[in-house]
């Protein structure tokens, strides 16, 4: 990609990839972190995993990983049987995806790449496995190319933070940024979800960790599997709270194709 192709907020996401890219320490492969992401349960209290759930049966099915930085999701999604793609704006990250994958011995095709142009053919994938990505960038771009390179009935697996209580967004706006943060990005808005599902089905959604999940965890560190549980529970069986969750995981399906079955 050119440089002057950027815009100043693909500037902005490269250099704070660049960074990321430069605290990461890859490790050698831990087989726990890559099993708890191949069968994970639908009650799962962990957002991720809920995203690995909503995959459902990918073996042979075409998988992008929109975003996949240091490919940590990629060797999962290898070892339940897809053939992966992976893109990422960042060289850095890219290089380091590509360092992992060869420690976990798998194969996959990773690329230096935009999510709002993908350099992919019409309809040539089947599924988008995107993870906290979207609050990155130009919401209605990166849809649009999800839809265009979707196959009919073609389904993205999303997850993003998000702040749909005005409340807390105030409160939370008075704390110190966290490090690493472009001045771009921002939790989902619940308009902006509502743009970003736009002309998709939402099959199946969940909500995850409400505001004092990390402030107890971090505090009573011990406790930490048991308030994860507790706070799945409660966003589960009590709707009204979900308005407060800082993550959503859902399952879109793109409207109007036909072969929605063959993935579903």
């Amino acid at each position: 990609m050119a440089g002057d192709t950027l815009s100043e907020r693909d500037l902005a996401e490269i250099e704070r990839s660049a960074e990321e890219a430069r605290r990461t320490i890859l490790e050698a492969p831990d087989r726990r972190q890559i099993d708890r992401y191949l069968s994970p349960p639908s009650d799962t209290p962990y957002s991720l995993e809920y995203a690995f759930y909503l995959l459902g049966n990918i073996r042979g099915k075409t998988v992008l990983d929109l975003g996949c930085g240091t490919g940590e999701n990629v060797v999962p999604l290898v070892e339940r049987g897809a053939q992966v793609m992976g893109i990422d704006i960042s060289p850095e990250l890219i290089e380091l995806a590509r360092l992992r994958l060869q420690t976990a011995h798998v194969e996959a095709a990773l690329k230096i790449g935009s999510a709002y142009d993908t350099g992919l053919d019409r309809g040539s994938v089947d599924i988008i496995f995107c993870m906290a990505l979207v609050h990155h960038l130009d919401i209605r771009r990166v849809r649009d190319e999800m839809l265009r390179i979707l196959a009919n009935g073609g389904v993205v697996i999303l997850k993003e933070p998000i702040r749909f209580s005005e409340a807390y967004a105030f409160l939370r706006g008075l704390l110190p940024a966290q490090e690493n943060v472009s001045e771009f990005e921002h939790p989902l808005t619940r308009a902006e979800l509502a743009m970003m599902t736009e002309h998709f089905d939402v099959r199946e959604e969940r909500y995850f960790r409400l505001p004092w999940l990390p402030l107890i965890t971090g505090i009573l560190p011990l406790l930490s599997s048991a308030m994860w549980k507790v706070d799945g529970w409660v966003l589960r069986h009590c709707p009204p709270l979900r308005k407060y969750a800082t993550v959503v995981a859902m399952r879109l399906v793109k409207s109007g194709g036909q072969g929605a079955a063959a993935i579903t």
